[in-house]
């Protein structure tokens, strides 16, 4: 059995900024700052990363009740940012889910910096969700690190297969976050540049698996990556 770990944000989709428009315009509702600048990057951070950071900026401390109440309020904005934003799939990201959909050894899930409901917002907009296994998936709401959010993926999959092995398991992203965190439990990395803010040089300094520079038009193609040892 393969365990397929997918990032969101660069890797199944682009939203056009969709949630840092979400975001600001939430800590402008609990914060009364005008088009809030980002001085950390966000691209492969979680959503409690950020919140955090952003509420630290402004106020010089932060609580974990306020980054729950900004990520509350931006995950009841972000739907209808969604809306208002040209976002799109990245290329073959639908038909390559609806082959893995029908292969009983493969079973696609979430390692996303996303919480929960940001990442259900952005996949139900583009109908991708169903592909998706939400219970044995982890999300930005467990820590503000990657790799803790890889630790908590790989304790649900031993819980469900107890004779999983580190080659059973590949994390699919865009970062050089989605690298560390898949050295961090000891499995494979498969990184796609479509969507991604990172060159190809910049990203193999961090020695992932495998890097291609889009999902192949051929789901067969997909498979026989997903399926090699070398």
């Amino acid at each position: 059995m393969k365990y397929l770990l997918w990032d969101i944000d660069g890797t199944l989709l682009l939203t056009n900024y969709a949630g840092v428009n979400a975001l600001k315009h939430s800590i402008k509702s609990i914060y009364g700052v005008d088009n809030f600048q980002f001085t950390h990057g966000l691209a492969g951070r979680t959503d409690t990363y950020i919140a955090k950071e952003a509420i630290e900026e402004i106020k010089g401390k932060t609580s974990p009740a306020e980054v729950t109440a900004l990520l509350s309020c931006y995950t009841s904005n972000l739907p209808k940012f969604m809306g208002k934003r040209n976002g799109h799939l990245l290329p073959n990201v639908k038909t390559t889910l609806e082959t893995l959909e029908h292969r009983p050894d493969v079973s696609s899930l979430l390692l996303t910096g996303n919480c929960v409901k940001a990442a259900q917002a952005k996949l139900d907009f583009f109908s991708i969700s169903q592909y998706f296994d939400f219970n044995l998936s982890a999300f930005g709401e467990i820590s503000e690190l990657r790799e803790e959010l890889a630790k908590a993926a790989w304790q649900n999959l031993q819980k469900q297969n107890k004779e999983l092995r580190t080659e059973d398991v590949i994390v699919i992203g865009d970062t050089p976050h989605d690298i560390t965190c898949a050295a961090a439990i000891g499995v494979r990395s498969l990184i796609v540049t479509t969507g991604s803010s990172y060159s190809p040089e910049e990203l193999s300094t961090y020695q992932p698996w495998k890097i291609i520079p889009q999902l192949p038009t051929c789901s067969e193609e997909f498979l026989s990556i997903i399926f090699s040892e070398a």
